[in-house]
Order: C-alpha cells, then structure tokens, then sequence
C-alpha cells in the first residue's frame, strides 16, 4: 500500500465535504436568490445565484474542516506543494490572492465560507465574503496570529471558534462579510444598511421563528466613526442636534450613503453623511430623494471648501 501523503483525505472526510457542497452551500445560499447555476470550473465549485434587485452573485464555494470537540473550524484556503510552502507571513497572503485570483478569473464575486458538523449536515457558520476583500482578511488574520493563520504550509481562514487566539480572527472575518446563517432587520440596522429594508414586518400571536438573508454591503467603520465625529451630534443636513442618548453625553444621529453602494457610490468620506432619523429615512423614502441626493452632495463639498480654508 502506498504511503499516505500529507494532504490525501479519508473518505469520510471527501463524503462529508460532498455533502456540504451539494445540499448545505445551496441552502444558505438560495435565499438570495434563485440558483442558477451549480458547477465546477477548473476545479473550483461556482455556484451562480440571481436575485432580483442586483447583479447576480458568482459565489466560489470553501468548505471548513469539521469542528470536532474543539469548536474551531477553519477554511484550509490553499495546499501548496513543498516547492511552493507559505513560510512567512507576506508568503500566506500571497498564496490566498494567488488563488483568489484564479478565482476571479473564473468570475466569482464572491467567497462562501462554509462550516459545518462532524457529519455535514448542519450549518455551523456561513460568511459571504466579496471577492476583492480577501486580501484584507487574510492580512489581518496574519498580523493577529501568523501561527493559526500559517496552519503550518495551508493558509487558513478561520470561522468558528471556541478558543481565545481564534476568536479574533473570525470576528475578522465577520467584519467584511455578510453572516448568512444570523443576519436580521436589527443586526442590519447595526451594519447600517437601512438602505436594505424594505419590507414591513407581518403581525402574528405566536411568531415562527426564522432566520432571515440580505445580501449587503462590506462597510468600513473607520468612515462611520469619523463622519459622526465630524457632525458633532447635529444633522448635518438640518443642523438639528440628534436626540440625547441613553449615557447622556451624545446625540444620536444615522450615518447615510448619498449615493447607494447598490448605485455603485463610495464608502468614502465625500460619500457619507451625518443624518437625524428624519433626514435619513426622507432620503431613502421621501418624493424630492433625488434633490436631497444634489444638495447633501453640495453640503459636503462647501463643508471641505470651508475648512480647508
């Protein structure tokens, strides 16, 4: 019998994966759309799904490593050969983006990362990462823990996690994507994605409890952070103060893409605005939206003028 070598997988292990692939990566992904498309593309798994208020999704399928009794799953994103092995930190990210771009080339927009149980049949974790912003998360996974990163020559991403190193690094990746298995209306309002609610909630004496998808965008906090800074609790449309919030010392405002980043508008500081609730949802919903869109757009570039002056 020939030796075993350090990357063949047991069967169980190739049946489990199969399983995920097949039944789990279409469930969590049919509720963005319809699936129209499921195959293989120079070894990688594509699975196109087509919603009906954005371009469609070209979703690249990775499949975690089961959870066993630690809890920790990781997505084992590359294998390289011994000629080819991650053995420092700028080696790691350059092994993912060299995959990433293969898959790009083959036209994904997006990473699924998928986790399951021991057996594959249930969903422990699934994160919907934009393609572009790959990079990002395994260069900050590799400067929070270049050791768990590494896994020794197999880059990994990690997606659950019970233990305190990996902890971090899957909060890394849950600030670039979007969480299919726990996104609701609230943790979107979190996110700031108000722009992505537009349905009223049915009434009902003993509600179903059921999860719900919406496909978001990536947002940088940073941007959130500075633009409220900036408005110093006041509108920045109405220059009406925000109402007192609960710590009595700040007042609550909204921050507002201008134009939407479903428009193809930026997640750039000439983009957002500081909002009072009022302002906000009158431009999203109000008649005369698009002259907000004209005088907000107006208001930050006077504002620039002003104090570069």
């Amino acid at each position: 019998m020939p030796d075993k070598t350090p990357y063949s997988r047991t069967e169980e292990s190739n049946f489990r994966e199969q399983t995920m692939r097949k039944d789990l990566a279409p469930y969590v992904l049919k509720n963005l759309g319809n699936i129209v498309l499921n195959h293989k593309v120079g070894g990688m798994q594509l699975i196109t799904v087509q919603s009906s208020s954005n371009p469609p999704f070209i979703v690249w399928v990775k499949c975690a490593w089961k959870p066993g009794s630690s809890g920790n799953c990781a997505v084992q994103m590359a294998f390289p050969s011994k000629e080819d092995r991650a053995h420092t930190a700028d080696d790691v990210v350059q092994v993912v983006i060299d995959k990433t771009q293969r898959a790009k080339d083959r036209g994904a927009t997006h990473l699924l990362l998928l986790a399951a149980d021991d057996e594959g049949n249930v969903p422990l974790s699934a994160y919907l990462l934009p393609i572009d912003k790959t990079g990002e998360v395994i260069r900050e996974s590799v400067a929070k823990d270049e050791s768990l990163t590494k896994n020794g020559s197999s880059p990994s991403i990690y997606i659950t996690a019970k233990g305190e190193r990996q902890l971090p690094l899957v909060e890394i990746v849950r600030k670039y994507s979007i969480d299919l298995l726990s996104l609701t209306e609230r943790q979107n309002l979190h996110a700031d994605a108000i722009e992505d609610l537009n349905e009223l909630p049915i009434g009902a004496v003993e509600p179903e409890k059921k999860y719900r998808y919406t496909p978001s965008y990536a947002r940088d906090p940073r941007i959130r952070t500075y633009v409220i800074n900036r408005a110093k609790g006041c509108c920045e449309y109405c220059s009406e103060k925000g109402f007192l919030m609960a710590d009595d010392k700040s007042h609550y405002l909204e921050t507002h893409h201008i134009i939407a980043l479903a428009d193809e508008g930026h997640d750039t500081l000439e983009n957002v605005i500081a909002l009072c609730p009022k302002h906000h949802r009158e431009a999203h919903f109000g008649a005369n939206k698009k002259q907000l869109e004209v005088k907000m757009i107006d208001l930050l570039k006077n504002g620039r003028r002003k104090n570069e002056q």
